[in-house]
């Protein structure tokens, strides 16, 4: 995360959040992150009729779709201007191979089993903002990490039973995503590239190249089953807009920790959906993990202070 200049001017310094934005900011990351788990839930339910190439391409084909609706008012120059063309597309692509994992995960595996392992990308960021972003990261946030990993083999319990595969590609989500959040850091101090653009990249890359894929897996859809197709790219566009306005209005380092809500949707989906129950393991792996995350944050939070 940012550290703000701790010798702005106070005239350009953004004036401190009132408790009623920083409410409004945790209940919007709340919705969002309740909204990406209910897109999850989706693609889970048409997987099991599709290849998760197709529910992947919709994800991305009609968020695009969605976002071009706005070009009466932004113009195509307005949602494809950047300085960072290589950044803004690596990101698109590691997000997309992030998306490809995840949904080729949950279509074996339980939600709140591949959620557990992909909340190890906070952990992930720490480690690589040390060779990628030349950040200092003390004994405190290294610990968290190892512990983090703890977390996750507590989960797949290697050598315990059979463990299907698909539970290692969370792992890749993870690593694609901490990716992504890097290349985010290094764009978003820019203040030329703005979080629209950011957003219509992600969106473009992963519609053009899923739409380069999907041929060779795709299966008649049923009639019924377009309007889903449709809602995963609105419900993900819709719930990165919001998450892109609680930025906006209540800092990262408060909603960050909120994003963990992601697992309370994940279980409860999988109980009333798919009839998951999770096991003992998993729920201490997730706590492990869970905690580690928190402390990285909380020590992000006063090293931000100081």
């Amino acid at each position: 995360m940012n550290d703000r200049p701790a010798d702005a001017a106070p005239s350009l310094q953004r004036a401190a959040p009132r408790r009623g934005s920083l409410m409004l900011g945790i209940g919007m990351t709340l919705l969002a992150i309740g909204l990406f788990a209910a897109m999850d839930t989706i693609g889970k339910v048409l997987m099991a009729r599709y290849s998760f190439q197709q529910v992947v391409w919709a994800r991305y084909f009609f968020q695009c779709a969605l976002m071009l609706l706005c070009l009466p008012w932004l113009g195509l120059p307005g949602l494809l201007r950047t300085r960072r063309h290589a950044l803004q597309i690596g990101r698109g692509l590691l997000l997309l191979v992030a998306t490809g994992c995840m949904y080729g995960a949950i279509r074996v595996v339980p939600l709140a089993d591949a959620y557990t392992i992909t909340f190890v990308a906070p952990l992930l960021v720490t480690a690589l903002s040390v060779p990628l972003l030349k950040e200092r990261v003390g004994w405190r946030r290294w610990s968290a990490v190892v512990v983090g990993f703890i977390g996750v083999l507590i989960v797949i319990r290697p050598g315990f039973g059979e463990v299907p595969w698909q539970l290692l590609l969370p792992l890749v989500t993870a690593a694609c995503f901490a990716l992504y959040q890097i290349l985010t850091r290094l764009i978003s101090v820019d203040p030329c590239e703005t979080p629209f653009v950011m957003l219509f990249y992600l969106a473009w890359v992963g519609a053009a190249a899923m739409t380069l894929i999907v041929p060779f897996s795709w299966q008649p859809v049923a009639l019924a089953d377009w309007p889903w197709l449709v809602a995963i790219g609105g419900i993900g566009a819709l719930g990165h807009l919001i998450l892109i306005r609680a930025l906006v209005i209540a800092p990262a380092s408060l909603i960050a920790p909120f994003t963990y809500s992601q697992i309370i949707w994940a279980l409860i989906a999988g109980y009333f959906v798919f009839g998951d129950r999770p096991d003992r393991w998993m729920l201490l792996g997730c706590t492990v993990i869970v905690a580690s995350g928190l402390f990285v944050f909380y020590r992000e939070a006063v090293l931000g202070k100081r």
